[in-house]
């Protein structure tokens, strides 16, 4: 009989190779839950319907793709949003908008948000630069398209550069609800 270490040898590689792999770190742009907005009494209808917001498909990865300092790009396969970026970004602006608890006398307000530019720049920033049509389905139809640029300084921590797009996110769902505000009040204004 002859011995095969080959496969054996292999096998343990194999299991080396899977033990000491980097783990994947999860990250949400919605914000823990103790520090989220208090809770207010929301109204039986609500007074706007956030549509599902377009990202650049560049960054509709698993892993974040980030700049580097030379102006490159990475794909981190290891750090990831939670959920597609798309549906993080509107459950966190949704979020905000139900914190703002708008009243919706012109409404229901219909909010189509198409995200340009998201970018995560460990040690720089992170930027979300949007554009938002607010509208009504009123016999008097009213209609406000926006844009806005959010940018907040990052530290070089992943855990950092998501908390900065969760306030970046927060500062554009900000930036929504006062455009609502002002269409609900019968004024046009981009907050």
């Amino acid at each position: 009989m002859t011995r095969r270490p080959l496969p054996a040898a292999l096998a343990a590689l194999a299991l080396a190779a899977c033990a000491s792999a980097p783990p994947v770190h999860f990250h949400s742009l919605l914000p823990p839950p103790a520090a989220a907005a208090p809770a207010v009494a929301l109204p039986a209808t609500p007074a706007w319907e956030l549509l599902p917001v377009a990202v650049p498909p560049q960054v509709d990865q698993a892993g974040w793709v980030v700049r580097q300092a030379d102006g490159s790009v990475a794909l981190l396969e290891n750090e990831r949003w939670i959920g597609p970026l798309g549906d993080e970004i509107r459950a966190a602006v949704a979020e905000r908008l139900r914190a703002a608890a708008l009243p919706g006398q012109r409404g229901p307000w219909r909010v189509a948000l198409d995200v340009s530019r998201f970018e995560t720049a460990p040690g720089r920033q992170a930027r979300i630069d949007a554009e938002w049509t607010v509208s009504n389905g009123a016999p008097v139809p009213a209609k406000q398209r926006c844009r806005g640029a959010f940018e907040q300084p990052a530290a070089a921590s992943y855990a950092a550069v998501a908390a900065a797009h969760r306030a970046a996110v927060a500062r554009l769902g900000d930036a929504i609800a006062a455009t609502l505000r002002a269409l609900d009040g019968g004024a046009a204004s981009c907050g």
